[in-house]
């Protein structure tokens, strides 16, 4: 069978894979940035920063079906790839994008419904009791600070280093692929450099700039091609 009788056999899986990584791409965006800079440097005033957050646990649990739908998106993507090379990048990105998610899942639910039960903890403490609360929050933030940094790793950094050679051989724009391929790169780069030195370079720029907007605004130029592809083959 022909990589074009094999694409037409797969368009619902296109269609569909495109649709979550543009919806999966636009929660993670709208809710990491409704999450806020979490001062997490400095425990009171992190706690603080939740117990006034209008929906802490929620843009947490939000963001994680986003993840959800984004990595049932590149589910959908690998098994439409046709080249043999693609096809083997593919299976692989999958399987870094379905661990990343699981890493994902645990530390923001963590994150999120932890940060709220301290903050919530905190507020109604007396004040001889709050220096403990702080404590445990500082310790629950520097536990966190090494699973979200893998998470980004794994689930974004990995998987888009992985895909863009390969969608470069399926035939999609190589445009996509230098930028998938360069976002992939200094993301994994600035997160392991993070995980052994926290105070080298500002996190805004992993977690506002490269998670937040870059690799978003990738998936749904991603998304939309899948999409365009599955109308071209048809």
């Amino acid at each position: 069978m022909t990589s074009t009788a094999l694409l037409q056999n797969r368009q619902p899986t296109l269609r569909l894979g495109g649709l979550a990584m543009i919806a999966g791409a636009l929660m993670i965006a709208v809710f990491r940035f409704a999450h806020g800079d979490l001062p997490a440097a400095d425990a009171g005033a992190a706690l603080h920063f939740i117990n006034h957050h209008p929906f802490y646990a929620g843009v947490h649990l939000a963001t994680v079906f986003g993840v959800l739908l984004w990595t049932a998106g590149i589910v959908n993507l690998t098994d439409t790839l046709t080249h043999p090379t693609a096809a083997a990048l593919g299976r692989l990105a999958r399987a870094a994008a379905l661990i990343g998610a699981a890493v994902f899942i645990t530390d923001f639910t963590i994150d999120g419904v932890t940060g709220q039960d301290l903050a919530h903890a905190y507020a109604s403490a007396a004040p001889a009791d709050q220096p403990q609360l702080e404590h445990a929050a500082q310790t629950a933030f520097a536990m966190l600070r090494g699973t979200s940094l893998v998470s980004i790793a794994i689930l974004w950094a990995v998987p888009l280093m992985l895909l863009s050679p390969a969608l470069r051989r399926d035939g999609y724009p190589s445009w996509l692929t230098w930028v998938g391929l360069l976002s992939g790169a200094l993301s994994f780069a600035a997160a392991v450099a993070l995980l052994f030195q926290p105070e080298l370079f500002p996190g805004v720029l992993l977690y506002g700039l490269l998670a937040s907007i870059v690799m978003p605004l990738w998936s749904i130029a991603l998304g939309l091609t899948m999409w365009r592809q599955a109308r071209m083959t048809s």
